[in-house]
């Protein structure tokens, strides 16, 4: 029965996602927090876009697919979660690096465990937005998006500079 009802509630999500563009996937990123929300926010259908748009909703997914680990119990399928995620990430950003795909691998670059080696780019992605937020063709309510996680999530001082220009706190 339970099984029935989370498949039910998904078919709903999926209905209610048919069309979304990259704003979608911004403003509902942080909220895939369940297995549930998180498969919906995978399979969510993408709107007409253009290429880098399509692109970095796919690293958005590929960011969720990495957080699917989270909310599976056996190690095996954690890491593969983790490592079809990673794939997709990596893959996003050799496609087109800009702020938006590499804030997502930093993002994830700070919360993952250490022992899963995903850590090697936390300097150079930190410096990447550093030197590029401020000419990124996104909208400043995005750049502060950006920072506010930043801020949250590194334990360094390396943002609060740019983010004092852009407000945010």
């Amino acid at each position: 029965m339970r099984g029935l009802a989370t498949i039910l509630l998904l078919c709903i999500s999926l209905i209610s996602f048919s069309t979304n563009d990259i704003s979608y996937f911004r403003k509902n990123f942080i909220g895939a927090n369940s297995e549930t929300k998180a498969s919906a926010y995978i399979n969510a259908e993408i709107e007409k876009s253009d290429l880098n748009e399509k692109i970095t909703i796919n690293a958005y997914k590929a960011v969720v697919t990495m957080r699917m680990a989270e909310f599976v119990i056996n190690p095996i399928s954690k890491l593969s979660w983790f490592k079809e995620g990673k794939k997709k990430l990596e893959k996003s950003i050799k496609m087109n690096r800009n702020v938006e795909n590499v804030h997502l691998r930093l993002m994830v670059q700070l919360n993952a465990p250490s022992f899963l080696g995903y850590n090697k780019e936390i300097e150079k992605d930190s410096k990447y937005i550093l030197r590029n937020l401020d000419k990124s063709s996104v909208s400043n309510e995005t750049k502060k998006m950006i920072l506010v996680n930043l801020l949250a999530n590194d334990k360094s001082d390396r943002f609060k500079k740019l983010a004092k220009k852009y407000g945010v706190k």
